[in-house]
This record gives C-alpha cells, structure tokens and sequence, in this order.
C-alpha cells in the first residue's frame, strides 16, 4: 500500500533530516599566513569564541611577528576565503600555537587539525620538537579538541604573565 509523505511521516514518526551542505575537505587549501590576509583573519578572530583579541594582534605587531617567524603561521582558504587560521612563532627552543580558529561553516572537517600539523610540521624542521599553547580555562570545547588530537594538559605548570609598558591588553 503506497502512502504519501505525509502519510508516511505519522506512521514512522520520522521526518526528513536536514541536510546541511559542507565544503568538501579537499577543495580547502592550507597555505603560509601573510601580512596581506590581516583583514580577513582578523575577522575570523574576531567572530571565534575562546580567541583572545591583544594590542599585539593590530596590523604592524602581527606584520612584525609574521616576518620573524616566516614559514611557520597558516591559514585554510576554501573558494578564495580564508576559514581557518594558526598562528606559529618560537622562542629558538620551543614552538607557540596562537589563534587556532575555523570558522563555524567549517569546523569538523579536520581544517584546524591540518593546520596545527602544518605548523607543528614547519617547527620540527627548524629542529623544535616540542610546541605549548594556551587555552581560556573556561574553553572546554577547546581543551576537549586538543586532548583529543594528543596534545597534553599541564597541571604542574602555571602561566605568569608581566607587560613592560603596565598595558594589561598588550
């Protein structure tokens, strides 16, 4: 017995799922974070929660740190848009992830694990094997992202901070 859509719906109590259209991971392309993309990652940023925006992150200090640390910061650009960013630099010894954000249109497809590969990739070959980064203690969707992609929380470690100009935004 044929029965319509409707029909069909009371009876097995299901309705259609929503589909929800997803760039294809393939068509993202990763490529070297340069001064030239500071309006659109700024913006990615700016609307990805758990990312702290700083004095430091204005155009001619990010402009500065993307030259010192050339090679090491990405971004993920989907249709000629960027969708994901890190942000790389290291001390000599060790290696900093900063900004890790995928836009939400974006996320779960493995964009910022990509990312945090490329970046981490680009460190060993200036022979850094180890990378720290900080994550807002309240940020549990983050910390449960980088647990699950191996990286390990640090209990016996506490960050202290101190500006030489007393700007608490710097």
């Amino acid at each position: 017995m044929a029965h319509d859509r409707s029909t069909r719906r009371a009876l097995t109590g299901s309705k259609r799922p929503k589909v929800r259209t997803v760039p294809k991971p393939n068509s993202v392309e990763i490529r070297e974070l340069v001064p030239d993309d500071y309006e659109a990652v700024i913006a990615l940023w700016r609307e990805s929660e758990g990312v702290t925006i700083r004095d430091v992150d204005q155009r001619a200090p990010l402009t500065a740190y993307l030259i010192q640390h050339r090679g090491l910061s990405f971004v993920a650009v989907d249709a000629g848009a960027i969708v994901g960013s890190t942000l790389c630099g290291t001390d000599g010894r060790r290696g900093y992830l900063q900004h890790v954000a995928v836009a939400k249109s974006h996320r779960r497809l493995g964009i910022a694990s990509a990312l945090v590969d490329r970046s981490v990739r680009a460190l060993a070959e200036r022979g850094i094997d180890k990378c720290h980064l900080m994550v807002l203690a309240d940020n549990v969707a983050a910390q449960a992202f980088w647990k699950a992609i191996g990286w390990k929380e640090r209990p016996e470690i506490r960050l202290m901070s101190r500006t030489a100009s007393g700007v608490l935004n710097a």
